[in-house]
């Protein structure tokens, strides 16, 4: 027991029971009692000395969670944590019914407030763990650098290495970089679990492991490191886990501004520093190109947000919730560099009468000074010889006034007419400030300022480059029938077309590009439609153009790049995105600046279901043959950008047939694109979790069809991925290197191929035929177990999860599901993978793979889809995803869930258990494995030993589900059932290390 945790002196006052069982509170017999000092937490995932300081680490964290344990809920807490811990312990090693009935017996006879805190003891156990597991990944690539001839897989120096072995120069480096376009989407989509509060309380305990690790050799400082931790940890258990309330919007908003204040506004330009200092390296001709002061690549990464734009299904976000967004983005962009520039001043005592300074930067500073600090800026004072601080202090006055000017918008809302000039001087964009800056840095590379041009200034030029004013494009979204409802009223009012929701396809599309075609003649500025009484549409219609009215403000007042896109959501047909061109016309949101300026908003259709799927490039071919969307093509550089629903259709038909729906209408679409004349860029709406598309994010792109990135790639970055890939700086780091790793790798395999990447290889063409008929047979028993025999699975699903509290946890602004009742077309996707996930079925994330692989082996032999996992990377990505769910799937704790639903559901759980035999069965077979995971020991290994603690909160979770649904006086403690409910959401979710 060398490596298990211990709480001190935990389990001492029990003695030993006789018989080897747990003795209950009331004295009943139960699980084995300690004795002596009894380890309270599990082993570190990992064995072997390059985890000792991981498992070392997590030794002296559970010492201290002990300690606070003992402070907070006595001795009596830390024996049940005990005893529930080394019975599930033992459960896993060896199945016994015997104690498992005895370790239910010890529960049942807990009272509510105590079982809640073992719950929460569990819980905290797992934040704390993920942390040091984090802390531990910083630490092995550290030590990569240092103990390795050969860089790091899937990192910068690995993509360097790899362009030289390949033979590329620096001509063709430059071109493949900067043919890169990487855009990272934050979303408002509620699947993290963790508070921002609990949030800022993890990244503290993190910079003292970082600092601990530093000091190792000073006790003096140590005891006081052990003090704060002790603090920290105590101040997490006296937190709820639990929210209270539900957050609104502007609670999302900063959570996200969270992570970019803490960490991305920082990591972007790292980032960028990296490659270029690798690149220099490694080419001497670009070596001598960032001595110039060129700086290379341009910026690959770009992060954008939905948060506060994201309108489908959540009435919360409202026109003025977006506005707000904008406003408060562009605020937190303007305090990064005020504090940047003001960090420079302080640096940037450069004397002339020292060194030289070009002409240019002295003329400005005189003629800055003279117009916009006629007045002796009181907050700094210089020497008459120092024109940088000078120069540097004109700027800070100038972005001062800028933030003051913005604060003045956010409180004007919702004025419709143009905001007053406000003080001169105010930077009017981020392209006057970079120019600026980039005045200094040429000044400096004249004066032989070279390393200073490079440091502290180069990254601020790679900050603004980033982020601009507005910090991070936000995208709108809203779903097709809300558009449809408001063109349908606006359309009856102005007397155009009384039945226009009545109309069939090519009807609709007859009005719409009729009414295309008069305003674009009529060179149309702000509000010159149709002349209706707006005040008399419907609440609904109101704030759609309320919704465009904020779009063309923020375009307007922050610039362009604040709202450039437009989602629409469950796009059926072409008209669903001719009704948004036609209201952002309608509303004047195209134009942009005082000179009205037409700069059309990139409107985005969202492909979600199977079915959508299917026509998806019919959608394309019908768009792009239109000629009224031709000014729009072309005014977005060709390129017609498609969202790709992973959630959705995976709720809707199942693993297999989702993953290869989306496949095949990625390579459909790029079919059409070249003969419709437009080039597509593919937006992947991926969870965070495997039944939402989730998994390693290197795997997916690397998996995507060939050519389905040589025009950018996008994704989403949804959730808990937030915290586990962003919350530390050096893994914000980690995780962008990985996606330009990938992205970069991905368009080198592509452009090696003779056909540019938009072809079928002969085998490809075999293996598209099998998974064609692997995904019908998957959908067919997918939708069999959910609808089949009067919806006996769906039925299932409510009563066998903890889908009534999903809700109630109070994690995101938005419903989890569009009605009221138990439709399934009601459900969200995310609350559905999350309750699935929760009850340790995971269903969504392999449920009908088995049957289907089973049906194509008994037809072609397995030979022929271990040739397909061997050899096609889409069907690997697939598979090794799929292996995974299943190691994080357990049938066993699935059925104490199942037991929930009555007897009349062991019908439905038996198929369920069937699956998942067959599952394994084949994936093992396939991937020529005796164990799931064997070629990913770590992450096996990881999740072995999770297990028997995440089944300690499954068996606190499924008791508190009894109570709630039980009649009687256990009832009777309503708040505490719900909370305990509540907690073993929260733990886990942190267990499984994901949520929905």
């Amino acid at each position: 027991m060398a490596d298990e945790l211990t709480y001190p002196d935990a389990g001492r006052s029990v003695p030993p029971a006789a018989d080897g069982l747990l003795s209950a509170p009331d004295g009943r017999r139960g699980a084995p009692a300690p004795a002596g000092p009894a380890p309270a937490l599990p082993a570190p995932p990992f064995a072997g000395e390059r985890f000792r300081p991981l498992r070392q680490e997590v030794h002296w964290l559970g010492e201290l969670l002990g300690e606070v344990l003992r402070e907070q809920g006595g001795s009596r807490l830390l024996e049940a944590v005990e005893r529930v811990r080394l019975a599930t312990r033992r459960l896993r090693e060896a199945w016994d019914p015997e104690l498992d009935r005895s370790l239910t017996s010890f529960l049942a006879g807990l009272p509510d407030d105590l079982a809640v805190q073992v719950a929460r003891a569990f819980g905290l156990y797992f934040l704390v763990t993920n942390l040091a597991e984090q802390h531990h990944r910083v630490r092995r690539r550290r030590a990569y650098r240092q103990d390795h001839d050969r860089p790091q897989p899937a990192s910068l120096p690995a993509l360097v290495a790899e362009l030289k072995e390949r033979g590329l120069d620096s001509a063709q480096v430059l071109e493949l970089l900067g043919s890169l376009e990487i855009q990272l989407v934050w979303t408002a989509h509620p699947t993290e679990a963790s508070r921002r509060t609990v949030l800022g309380i993890l990244r503290d305990l993190y910079e003292l492991l970082e600092l601990r690790e530093r000091a190792s050799g000073d006790l003096a400082q140590q005891e006081e490191i052990r003090e704060r931790v002790h603090e920290l940890l105590t101040l997490l258990w006296q937190t709820s886990e639990v929210r209270s309330r539900r957050p609104d919007p502007m609670d999302e908003l900063r959570r996200v501004l969270f992570f970019f204040d803490g960490t991305l506004f920082d990591a972007l330009p790292r980032l960028f520093e990296s490659l270029e200092r690798e690149l220099a390296l490694a080419f001497p001709d670009i070596r001598r190109l960032r001595a110039s002061g060129r700086r290379l690549p341009g910026p690959l990464v770009q992060l954008r947000s939905w948060v506060g734009g994201d309108r489908d299904g959540n009435p919360s976000v409202t026109a003025a919730v977006t506005w707000e967004a904008a406003c408060r983005q562009r605020d937190l962009a303007v305090r990064r560099y005020m504090h940047a520039v003001r960090g420079l001043m302080a640096r940037f005592g450069q004397s002339s009468r020292l060194t030289p300074v070009s002409r240019e930067l002295l003329r400005s500073v005189e003629e800055d000074e003279a117009r916009y600090a006629p007045q002796p800026l009181g907050f700094i004072r210089w020497n008459d010889d120092e024109p940088y601080r000078r120069k540097l202090a004109v700027m800070y006055w100038r972005l001062e006034l800028l933030r003051r000017h913005n604060l003045e918008l956010q409180r004007r809302w919702p004025s419709l007419e143009p905001a007053p000039p406000g003080q001169e001087g105010r930077y009017r964009s981020a392209a006057e400030l970079l120019e600026d800056l980039r005045l200094l840095e040429r000044s400096l590379l004249a004066g032989r300022g070279e390393t200073i041009a490079l440091g502290s200034l180069g990254r601020l030029i790679r900050q603004v480059e980033a982020f601009g004013f507005h910090l991070a494009p936000i995208e709108v979204r809203q779903h097709s029938d809300v558009h449809a409802q408001t063109v349908a009223e606006i359309l009856d009012r102005a007397g155009i077309e009384p039945v226009y929701e009545g109309l069939d396809e090519q009807a609709r599309q007859r009005v719409l590009v009729r009414l295309l075609g008069q305003l674009a003649r009529k060179t149309p500025g702000p509000w010159t439609g149709p002349s209706i009484d707006r005040d008399a549409l419907s609440p609904v219609a109101q704030e759609v153009l309320r919704t465009f009215h904020a779009i063309r403000a923020a375009r307007r007042e922050i610039g362009p790049g604040s709202i450039d896109t437009y989602l629409v959501s469950m796009v059926h047909r072409p008209s669903d995105v001719l009704e948004v061109l036609l209201l952002a016309e309608w509303t004047g949101a195209h134009r942009i600046g005082p000179d009205e300026r037409w700069s059309p908003l990139r409107v985005v259709p969202i492909v979600e279901t199977i079915e959508d799927l299917g026509r998806s490039a019919a959608i394309v071919h019908s768009l792009a043959s239109l000629p009224a969307m031709r000014p729009y093509l072309e005014a977005w550089g060709g390129l017609l950008e498609v969202m790709l629903g992973y959630s959705d259709s995976s709720k809707d038909g199942g693993y297999l047939a989702a993953n290869w729906a989306l496949y095949r209408a990625q390579q459909e679409m790029l079919r059409i694109a070249g003969p419709a004349r437009i080039r597509i860029r593919f937006f992947h709406g991926r969870g965070g979790t495997l039944g939402r598309g989730g998994g390693p994010t290197t795997r997916a792109i690397l998996a995507l069809p060939p050519g389905a990135t040589l025009c950018g790639i996008k994704l989403t970055e949804q959730g808990e991925v937030l915290s586990e890939r962003y919350l530390i700086p050096d893994l914000a780091l980690r995780s962008l290197e990985q996606v330009v790793w990938a992205a970069a790798h991905k368009a080198l395999a592509d452009r090696g191929r003779p056909d540019g990447g938009a072809g079928d290889e002969p085998p490809a063409r075999r293996w598209h035929a099998l998974m064609e008929r692997m995904a019908q047979r998957s959908l067919e028993a997918y939708r069999e177990l959910l609808f089949g025999d009067g919806q006996a699975g769906l039925r299932y699903f409510f009563a066998a999860t903890p889908i009534e509290h999903i809700g109630r946890l109070n994690i995101g602004s938005r419903p989890e599901s569009r009605g009221v009742g138990q439709r399934f077309e009601e459900l969200r996707a995310i609350p559905w993978v999350f309750a699935w996930n929760q009850s340790r079925h995971l269903l969504p994330a392999w449920y009908g793979t088995g049957t289907a692989f089973e049906t194509m082996i008994q037809e072609e032999g397995v030979e022929s889809l271990t040739e397909m996992y061997e050899r096609w990377p889409f069907f690997r990505a697939l598979v090794d995803n799929l292996q995974m769910a299943l190691a994080k799937a357990d049938m066993r704790i699935a059925a104490r869930y199942a037991a929930l639903a009555g007897p009349g559901a062991a019908g439905v759980f038996g198929r369920i258990e069937s699956e998942y035999r067959r599952t394994r069965e084949w994936v093992l077979r396939i991937t020529r494995q005796q164990d799931l995971l064997e070629r990913e020991p770590h992450l096996r290994d990881s999740i072995r030993l999770r297990n028997p603690y995440v089944d300690a909160l499954s068996y606190l979770q499924v008791m508190f589900l009894e109570r709630w649904r039980s009649p009687g006086p256990r009832r009777q403690g309503h708040e505490d059932l719900l909370f305990g409910i509540l907690v073993t959401i929260n733990g886990i979710a942190a267990g499984l290390r994901n949520t929905g």
